[in-house]
């Protein structure tokens, strides 16, 4: 099956991705739970898990240069190899590759953002671990950044696709993801209309890879 080969090989082909950020994650939900590695000591910590350390703010962060750098490789490695044109001569549409392409790389981001954050909230919730009960509802800041970071994954996508210059327009999406990410990300109010405004912006974005995909020269 054609859908199941792409996901095979975007896998493979971000193996280096994901294997670096999500070292990168675990050795920082290692030090949020005290273990120092430099000297290989044990250091409880004293902060609250998702309430009062800076979790939901500096994860996302290095989640957003991993969003970030997934959607140029997904897109900047197929015109360097010159693939492109194998992809869309294949007897589906390009809309309908692209899609497969775009939910494999969300899937891969958002594992590699969730599944340590359990580690860390599972540990958090084991007692005498923190000095606090644990509060599931305090991860809700958490995974909400985790779903704002799509607006990076596809404004990142949108620009490696784009053939405009690098100094000139091609970046803008980024930037105007970036803008909103930060606008959006950080606060812990209005939670139901940020994420109204993330999945209205996420549709922008996915409508402009829409018009890049059936406008676009690839030869």
């Amino acid at each position: 099956m054609w859908s199941l080969a792409l996901i095979r090989k975007e896998f493979w082909q971000t193996l280096p991705i994901q294997i670096i950020g999500l070292g990168l994650m675990l050795l920082y939900v290692l030090s949020l739970c005290g273990f120092q590695m430099l000297n290989l000591n044990v250091a409880y910590p004293t902060d609250i898990p998702f309430f009062n350390d800076i979790t939901a703010f500096s994860i996302p962060i290095l989640g957003g240069f991993l969003a970030a750098i997934l959607g140029f490789w997904q897109t900047l490695s197929e015109s360097y190899r010159g693939t492109w044109l194998f992809l869309w001569h294949r007897p589906v549409t390009r809309m309908k590759v692209t899609t497969v392409k775009l939910l494999t790389g969300l899937g891969i981001l958002w594992g590699i953002l969730v599944l340590p954050m359990l580690v860390y909230a599972w540990w958090a919730s084991i007692p005498g671990n923190v000095p606090a009960p644990m509060l599931w509802e305090n991860t809700a800041m958490y995974w909400k950044s985790c779903f704002g970071l799509s607006m990076i994954y596809l404004s990142s996508f949108l620009c490696g696709l784009r053939q405009a210059r690098w100094y000139g327009s091609r970046l803008l999406p980024l930037l105007v993801a970036v803008f909103a990410a930060f606008m959006l990300l950080s606060t812990e109010y209005l939670s139901t209309a940020t994420l109204v405004l993330i999945v209205l912006i996420d549709c922008l974005f996915l409508a402009a890879i829409h018009y890049q995909l059936t406008h676009e020269d690839f030869s």
